[in-house]
């Protein structure tokens, strides 16, 4: 297969980190391009109400900046990246839509939420479990919904879920929340979330749509399950050269270039990347000043 495109940069995601990149790289007066599997945005698309140093509407922040990279000249190659190779000096990312040459490759591609594994869980997606409250909230009016995981995001869709449902049952393995202490008083003070403490989801139950869970032996009836039980870094599509750890974040040297000359990473995906917005963004703002740093010594040379 013939290469199809050519550019200083590549950067693989178009989630806060990646598009940020772009962003950086373009205003250096790199010609960059970009690839995303999903939507633009990555998981930060679907947040009504960012929580944290970075705040507002989450599908208005993506648009933003998706469109400030469309303005400064970045190219949407609209394909999925399934690998990277070194050709020579260059580097050429491989998609669904064909070779994509470049001097330097930013690897955003994030993460995606973890699934629990459980019996019923493959089976009823779209069917009652979903991974999205602000989407998917409304439909569940009135109902009792169950939301499983202890962290930051649990507890910030159990509030979203709580102002539709009659219940939401809030399931957490542990004996304490790992959230910031505004959403757990919140949860705590919100009359209709019921914690279930030390307790796991081992099955969701139904034939065409969600109609309860199995927690610690108990059928808990509820028309919705959403999990939210860690990140899954998205690195799978990475050659072999490219090491991760235990987790599957791509591993960097301080300048977050990989082990891989040339390629850098930044976000979700890369090892030591906190789970905030602005860490995310910082990241690929971090990224993109060591690739501007790398071809500019690259140059004259």
């Amino acid at each position: 297969m013939s290469d199809t495109s050519s550019h200083d940069v590549v950067v693989i995601g178009a989630g806060a980190a990646g598009l940020n990149a772009a962003l950086a790289t373009l205003r250096a007066g790199l010609g960059t391009a970009w690839l995303e599997a999903q939507m633009f945005g990555g998981l930060v698309l679907n947040v009504n109400e960012l929580d944290g140093a970075i705040r507002g509407s989450g599908a208005e922040l993506s648009s933003t900046w998706a469109g400030d990279v469309m303005e400064l000249g970045g190219e949407n190659l609209e394909a999925v990246a399934s690998g990277i190779e070194r050709d020579g000096d260059a580097l050429v990312v491989v998609s669904d839509a064909g070779r994509h040459r470049a001097r330097a490759v930013i690897v955003a591609s994030g993460a995606a939420l973890k699934k629990l594994g459980v019996p019923g869980e493959a089976e009823l997606e779209h069917k009652g479990v979903s991974h999205c409250a602000d989407c998917d909230g409304p439909l569940f009016q009135g109902q009792a919904v169950t939301v499983a995981g202890g962290g930051d995001s649990a507890l910030q869709s159990a509030m979203v879920l709580s102002g539709f449902c009659s219940t939401v049952h809030l399931v957490h393995r542990g004996g304490a929340f790992r959230a910031q202490p505004h959403w757990i008083e919140a949860v705590g003070a919100a009359a209709n979330i019921e914690v279930h403490w030390h307790s796991e989801v081992t099955e969701v139950l139904g034939t065409d749509g969600v109609e309860g869970v199995r927690v610690n032996g108990e059928a808990i009836p509820c028309s919705g399950f959403f999990a939210f039980v860690g990140l899954q870094p998205a690195s799978g599509f990475l050659p072999a050269a490219i090491a991760r750890d235990g987790r599957g974040a791509v591993v960097t040297a301080q300048n977050l270039e990989t082990a891989m000359t040339g390629v850098f990473a930044a976000g979700a995906v890369r090892a030591g990347c906190g789970g905030s917005l602005a860490e995310a963004v910082a990241d690929g703002e971090a990224a993109a000043r060591a690739v501007v740093a790398q071809l500019a010594a690259h140059t004259k040379a």
